[in-house]
């Protein structure tokens, strides 16, 4: 049985209480740290979840060393101060403290981290350098396609990446189109389907909506393409509720739009389960597009409803004709696309092959290729 340290910001709801923090929590990470924790725990790995617990409220105030269980594992939260970029650094420093005592009480096999951020890589760096375990970057965006990182921050993050990346032993990837980047053994894990939500969803007993519903969750930032969604409005025609949450400011007044704002998790999940059709909109000529994968597809084919798509390249080497797809971030494009999944919709057919694509992503099914590269 081989002994995995995985090094993330992984937050539960209640340490995010405790730590006050409200500007560095993403649903979207811990999603795919538990996911792939399940997915080890299914092919005999026993698994730690090492958490940097960052914050970034300014205050200067010091977090203590903090642990708890969840259902999948043993979480540990470093201690870290709340102080800008140092903040990351001391959480660092902490991190690889907390790895040497824990591989002196039993030996690490292997350090999955999450992605080039200082508070995971340097640790996980400082670890194989030290006490020779062999790391894995689990790459998940590439920040210096980011537009939203700048200065400081996008300088930190280019230069750890530069750094850390010389020293890895294998890799998993959130697109494939990042394999040729890779000279290590790498495997491709886009996400992980929730087989909780999944199961979840399949016992719903979904009522029939007064009006044809479309949900588009997510930022509503630019490169997110809600943009997109808003022009298509103006060509599709028919009758329906446009429900949107997320973060940001609503960019348009079509009297269809539903908007919510920022909700709860549980909120959007039920969103999701009484839509019509899920859409992801993520813009195919941004360069983050090149580096990155929409995680949100993983609970929308957990759904079975219709998804409409952009036509990212990934996504369609992923998904295939299990979805519908609109070309060249164009809004006329989208239009259409909507107004297939509205002839789907009135035909009330199953999606035998979003069924069969959420099978072949469930933990059990994902795990076996990341023990691989281990």
């Amino acid at each position: 049985m081989k002994r995995v340290l995985y090094l993330c910001n992984y937050m539960t709801e209640s340490i995010q209480k405790l730590r006050n923090n409200k500007a560095s929590f993403s649903q979207a990470a811990n999603n795919k740290v538990t996911g792939i924790t399940k997915a080890l725990l299914y092919n005999d790995c026993e698994v730690l979840i090492l958490s940097s617990g960052l914050v970034n409220n300014k205050t200067g105030r010091f977090y203590p060393e903090v642990s708890e269980k969840i259902d999948l594992a043993q979480v540990i939260y470093a201690g870290m101060r709340d102080i800008p970029v140092l903040g990351s650094f001391s959480a660092a420093v902490h991190m690889y403290r907390l790895i040497c005592r824990l591989h002196a009480e039993k030996k690490i096999d292997n350090i999955i981290f999450y992605n080039y951020k200082p508070e995971v890589a340097l640790p996980a760096l400082w670890a194989k350098k030290r006490l020779g375990i062999p790391i894995t970057v689990e790459y998940e965006d590439g920040y210096s396609s980011i537009a939203d990182i700048k200065g400081l921050k996008k300088l930190i993050f280019t230069k750890t990446e530069k750094i850390v990346s010389k020293k890895i032993d294998s890799a998993i990837l959130v697109s494939a189109q990042l394999q040729p980047l890779f000279s290590v053994p790498t495997v491709v894990v886009r996400g992980v389907v929730n087989e909780d939500f999944y199961q979840e969803c399949r016992n719903y007993k979904k009522r029939k909506n007064e009006k044809f519903t479309i949900l588009y969750s997510g930022d509503l930032g630019k490169t997110r393409g809600v943009g997109v969604l808003y022009d298509a409005l103006g060509s599709f025609k028919e009758d329906c509720r446009v429900v949107i949450t997320g973060k940001g400011k609503l960019g348009a007044n079509d009297p269809r739009i539903d908007f919510r704002g920022f909700v709860s998790y549980q909120e959007v999940k039920d969103l999701m389960k009484q839509a019509d059709v899920l859409l992801q909109c993520q813009r195919t000529k941004d360069s983050f597009a090149q580096t990155s994968f929409p995680s949100k597809l993983f609970e929308y084919i957990a759904t079975g409803n219709v998804i409409v798509s952009s036509a990212m390249d990934d996504v369609k080497r992923f998904a295939g004709d299990a979805i519908i797809y609109y070309e060249n971030d164009d809004s006329k494009n989208l239009a259409e696309s909507l107004e297939k999944a509205y002839l789907l919709y009135k035909k009330e057919n199953n999606n035998e092959k979003i069924e069969r694509l959420c099978k072949e992503n469930l933990p059990c099914n994902v795990g076996k290729y990341i023990v691989e590269i281990l």
